[in-house]
């Protein structure tokens, strides 16, 4: 429950472990659902008519499209959009779905360049710093945007450079692997707005290709 804003959201994926063997378990495309559900804040609102309708669907003959065409109604599409990363950082599936994002172009640490695969402890990272921006402006650091990957012990050692500073030294296709943009004219806190609008680009594009491949033949995006 680190992860996920609501224990609902597990409730379908146990049904659907506890119907499926684990032969016929396409475990991709539950994983691709939890994502879009948790994004898209499923059972946020009248919570046990939709669990109750996604209950019902585990146990059609083909789960997954039930699932989604449960999502589709209540939704009207399954496509993500930049708008689904503007959460503040209470927004825990905001936060899943930039981490799917950025696993989706092989998430790396941004400061030792190592793969961040099961690492006991995964940290977020402000990308702008936090204490860089004035007193007024720092709660508007605190949003899904601005929020990168990095193992625990590096974020200890990390310094006060400015982002401008800092991101330079990081190599391209690590920058790549966290949706970052690569103009380097955002890299400034005074176009913090301008920066987190280009990443939620990025982490739309992403999470919609992960889903297109981790649900072929599907109807998403």
């Amino acid at each position: 429950m680190d992860v996920l804003w609501s224990g609902a959201l597990l409730v379908p994926v146990m049904a659907l472990c506890a119907n499926q063997t684990a032969r016929d378990r396409d475990s991709k495309a539950i994983s691709a659902w939890l994502a879009i559900a948790a994004l898209l804040h499923r059972y946020s609102g009248a919570a046990e008519t939709a669990l109750d309708q996604d209950l019902k669907a585990c146990r059609a003959a083909d789960p997954i499209a039930a699932l989604l065409t449960n999502l589709r109604r209540d939704e009207g599409s399954i496509k993500i959009s930049p708008d689904d990363f503007s959460g503040a950082l209470v927004d825990k599936g905001g936060l899943l779905g930039t981490y799917v994002a950025c696993r989706h172009r092989g998430l790396r640490d941004l400061f030792s360049n190592s793969e961040i695969i099961l690492q006991p402890r995964i940290e977020r990272h402000h990308i702008l710093p936090r204490a860089q921006f004035p007193e007024r402006r720092r709660p508007t650091a605190d949003c899904v945007a601005n929020i990168a990957f990095i193992a625990e012990a590096t974020n200890r050692s990390i310094s006060m450079s400015g982002p401008e500073v800092y991101l330079a030294r990081i190599p391209e296709r690590v920058l790549r692997s966290q949706c970052i943009p690569s103009d380097r004219s955002l890299w400034s806190i005074d176009r913090a707005e301008e920066f987190w609008e280009a990443r939620r680009e990025l982490l739309a594009g992403s999470l919609n290709d992960y889903l297109r491949s981790a649900l072929p033949n599907r109807r998403v995006n």
